[in-house]
């Protein structure tokens, strides 16, 4: 059956909606211990601290839908926004619908607590953990004290990056669009702000801040506090961020106010993604690293490519609650992964990938002789030759453990890799020099045409073109990652799964020649209803006429 959402609507569930009353400061009661003392407690900061990469990954926080699995499953969604994945199999057993078709997108439904109530409730742990330290002055902080605020800061700085980004109205001025304008009154709006400070009856009427104002306010501030912070520390998983985290971070925000812009940015942006590169002394995937059958994008620790991550432990997977649920074309506890839903690569983006790049052994080409594919099932060829053209090998399952979910669907997720930064660092640095920036790319495509034979120079002759090239490498690298509709939003650039031989389902194919309406995420009822400050984007739903031949 259809897995689209239109009979659960948020008004069915206004009981239950966020307020920001749930992420404003909290007291802590005369009979218990004070802010002063939890800081001075190692123990409680920790558990405090722990949290909150912990709650990225919990299942079943809002709806206990098979998409409402935190920050991994917030990946697919965005990736499923964009015209790169496709559904090759049964799309009746597609979870993700409503974000690939445009369906049911509106304040009305639940689709929008994926978004809007995770991340202020992550917010919420941010805060508390910057509420309690706030008891002690920053230079009287020991070592412990200063990681653990480091670490708030950098998570609360990403949350904003990413709630600006998701809820920015753009333009949307594609041919394709239809009835959807931007009105005066939501454009330059991002999200609210909500920081430790924030009271409860600030709380009830808290309109949405400007761009502006959410980057000036707590995203570099928060970033500034937290390279001071973090200087001087050594993570132990890479569930934390660390210092070449922040830097990263630092690196997407810039990029952002840079297309927005923001003189100096594109500069700023280029400087902190060589920062983290630099400090995170990290290389890009071998092939080996990509293509190992059991530790293939499922692993932090087998590579030194990936510089955050989260984690799904075996506690926190439920069969149909994992990542490698949806996006494995390998496991076989469900009937979702590899011959159910089928996530595939859009055909077009597949045809611009080299024979020579090995990142196209990710996808399963129509010639299963194209390329010995590796597998960590026993009988992997014959296999792979019932999976329908494009699916993904990507992601295998934890281990190589295809039948167990609890083992094959305990992995480590991508957040950032320092491929990003080698990328930002070229787009941010074509805006002032052309010339240094094909070396940039041509030298990082090295680490993927292993021959050499890759050379943008003669096919970027200006800079459109080159920033066309660099995405499309950007497309292919981190398909499934999360990362592409942000950049996709921010340059205003198209989506495309209609056109003769697509690879799409019918009611799939949404064609956009620029920014699609449904990149403007819609702020759910529940959250208006207990702030009536707030003013919402128009609805997207069904704004893009499905394409027919």
């Amino acid at each position: 059956m259809k897995r689209y959402l239109k009979n659960i609507t948020v008004s069915a569930l206004a009981a239950a909606s966020l307020s920001f009353s749930s992420c404003i400061k909290e007291t802590f009661p005369t009979n218990g211990a004070t802010a002063g003392q939890v800081a001075q407690s190692t123990t409680a900061l920790q558990a405090m601290v722990n949290a909150i990469p912990t709650q990225l990954v919990l299942y079943g926080q809002n709806y206990a839908q098979a998409w409402d699995f935190g920050y991994p499953a917030i990946n697919v969604s965005l990736t499923s926004m964009t015209g790169d994945m496709v559904v090759a199999g049964n799309s009746g057993y597609d979870w993700f619908a409503n974000w690939m078709t445009n369906v049911a997108l509106s304040e009305d439904y639940v689709t929008g607590y994926q978004f809007w109530y995770n991340y202020y409730s992550w917010i919420k742990s941010c805060n508390d953990v910057i509420s309690t330290l706030s008891a002690v002055a920053e230079e009287d902080m020991n070592d412990e004290q200063k990681a653990y605020l480091g670490i708030a800061l950098a998570f609360r700085a990403q949350f904003y990056l990413d709630l600006v980004r998701l809820f920015e109205a753009k333009e949307c001025t594609g041919s394709q669009v239809k009835n959807y304008t931007i009105p005066e009154n939501i454009k330059g709006l991002a999200c609210c702000i909500v920081t430790e400070n924030t009271t409860e009856e600030q709380s009830k009427s808290n309109p949405r801040a400007t761009v502006d104002e959410v980057y000036d306010q707590v995203i570099f501030p928060d970033l500034e506090r937290a390279e001071r912070m973090l200087a001087d520390y050594t993570r132990t998983v890479k569930t934390m961020p660390d210092l070449s985290v922040v830097y990263g971070i630092s690196a997407r925000a810039w990029l952002e106010r840079g297309s927005a812009g923001v003189d100096g940015a594109f500069a700023k942006a280029a400087e902190y993604a060589r920062k983290a590169i630099d400090q995170s002394n990290y290389t890009p995937l071998t092939q080996e690293q990509w293509e190992d059958p059991t530790t293939g994008f499922n692993s932090a620790t087998s590579n030194s490519a990936w510089m955050w991550c989260t984690s799904q432990t075996s506690e926190q997977v439920h069969n149909l609650y994992s990542f490698m649920a949806h996006m494995s074309g390998e496991e076989q506890w469900t009937n979702y992964g590899g011959k159910g839903v089928g996530r595939a690569i859009n055909s077009k983006l597949y045809a611009l990938i080299s024979d020579d790049d090995f990142r196209k052994h990710s996808w399963l080409d129509p010639d299963r002789n194209f390329y010995a594919y590796k597998s960590c099932r026993p009988n992997g060829s014959a296999y792979f030759a019932t999976l329908k053209d494009y699916v993904n090998i990507k992601f295998r399952p934890a281990q190589g453990a295809y039948s167990d979910y609890k083992i094959g669907g305990a992995t480590d997720i991508p957040c950032m890799r320092v491929e990003e930064m080698y990328l930002i660092e070229a787009e941010a640095t074509a805006q002032s020099n052309l010339v240094a920036a094909r070396e940039l790319l041509n030298t990082f495509m090295k680490y993927r045409i292993t021959d050499g034979s890759y050379s943008c120079t003669d096919r970027t002759p200006t800079l459109k073109s080159f920033i066309e090239e660099l995405i499309t490498q950007k497309r292919i690298e981190f398909w499934g990652e999360g990362i592409i509709m942000f950049d996709l939003k921010r340059l205003d650039m198209p989506m495309k799964r209609g056109y003769k031989g697509t690879n799409s389902p019918s009611d799939y194919r949404l064609n956009t020649d620029g920014r699609a309406p449904h990149w403007n995420f819609v702020i759910t009822r529940g959250e208006i209803q207990n702030n009536p400050a707030v003013v919402n984007n128009p609805d997207p739903s069904g704004k893009i006429p499905v394409w027919t031949e």
